[in-house]
């Protein structure tokens, strides 16, 4: 019995017609994936599909997920069976392609496509959710900028009366109104100071928010200072903090950067360190004062860096002296969060 033609050409190539279809196969897989990847799932889809007809030959394709047509391609309408529509995935080509090797292409074709429908599901839903977010984040932006305006609106109706009175308390300072008596004098050098104070406190609580501070500076000293070790490695450290919450204005990292910096370096000397926040003389200043029984001077270059970050937050910073006094460094105290809203030492 003479061997076809086709058997013949692949025995003498020493290849078989299978091998020849599965690299063409890995071939399109490999090639429908790239496509998926660059141009996203929809793409890869509408790749399979038409890769789907041109392999198998056949007038069109559809890739159906359940009763759900997600792919087609191609001419003709397909009749499909009520079988087949039962199925969850399904690659069909039309006319029908009853050949065991179109069936094997068809099959691994349905399964790479079952996981870029997964894929595509999943793509779906990111797009959603991040469109979700973009509205959310919309929302908060219209309602920021809505709180804005009510401030700079509130901060403009508290000032302007305050400007008016300081206006009419400075001429009559200056004898606009007539001569003054002692008495008059010191009430009109107080109302001026109140205006004044008010003034200030309506600029601070009414400015831009720029960083939100530390609210309680308590549990970054006891983080950063730990108490003494069992077994003597740490410096006994004593430390006295107000019954309070210790509110910082500025930048949270640079806030945390000079307390720990500050805290390596008394520490690594090994003698006992005091640890004390009060408030200070000058209004709206806490000060933190940090006293090392014994221990050495600090390096120039810590001094440096601890000099700039106190002077960045708007504070200071003193050196022990001879006599002693300890290091003492001033933080600009928040007064922005009322006192009945101040959050619990936890």
């Amino acid at each position: 019995m003479p061997i076809p033609w086709r058997v013949r050409a692949g025995a003498w190539s020493g290849r078989r017609i299978e091998d020849d279809l599965d690299a063409r196969v890995e071939k399109v897989l490999a090639a429908v994936a790239e496509r998926a990847l660059r141009c996203g799932t929809r793409a890869g889809l509408d790749a399979l599909v038409r890769e789907a007809q041109r392999l198998t030959g056949a007038s069109g394709a559809a890739l159906y997920d359940g009763r759900t047509c997600v792919a087609r391609t191609g001419q003709g309408v397909l009749a499909r069976q009520a079988g087949t529509a039962a199925r969850r995935n399904v690659l069909v080509v039309w006319p029908e392609r009853p050949g065991a090797s179109d069936q094997e292409v068809l099959a691994r074709l349905a399964l790479f496509g079952s996981s870029l429908m997964a894929a595509h599901a999943r793509e779906v839903d990111a797009g959603a959710r991040q469109a979700r977010l973009l509205e959310a984040k919309q929302r908060l932006e219209r309602v920021v900028a809505q709180q804005e305006r009510r401030r700079s609106r509130a901060s403009h109706d508290l000032r302007t009366p305050l400007m008016v009175m300081k206006g009419y308390v400075d001429m009559m300072m200056k004898g606009t109104a007539g001569p003054l008596t002692p008495s008059m004098q010191r009430y009109l050098d107080r109302m001026l100071r109140v205006a004044n104070d008010q003034g200030a406190l309506v600029e601070r609580r009414l400015a831009r928010v720029v960083d939100e501070g530390v609210e309680d500076l308590r549990p970054l000293l006891r983080s950063a200072f730990p108490p003494a070790a069992r077994s003597g490695r740490v410096p006994d450290v004593t430390m006295t903090l107000p019954d309070r919450p210790v509110a910082v204005r500025g930048q949270r990292a640079s806030i945390e950067l000079l307390v720990r910096t500050l805290a390596r370096a008394v520490l690594s000397t090994g003698s006992a360190v005091a640890v004390r926040v009060e408030p200070a003389e000058d209004l709206g200043m806490w000060r933190l004062r940090v006293e090392s029984r014994g221990g050495r001077a600090l390096a120039q270059k810590t001094e440096a860096v601890l000099r700039y970050l106190a002077q960045r937050l708007r504070g200071g910073l003193s050196l022990p002296t001879d006599e002693g006094g300890g290091l003492v460094v001033h933080l600009p105290a928040d007064d922005t969060v009322p006192v009945a809203l101040e959050p619990t030492d936890g």
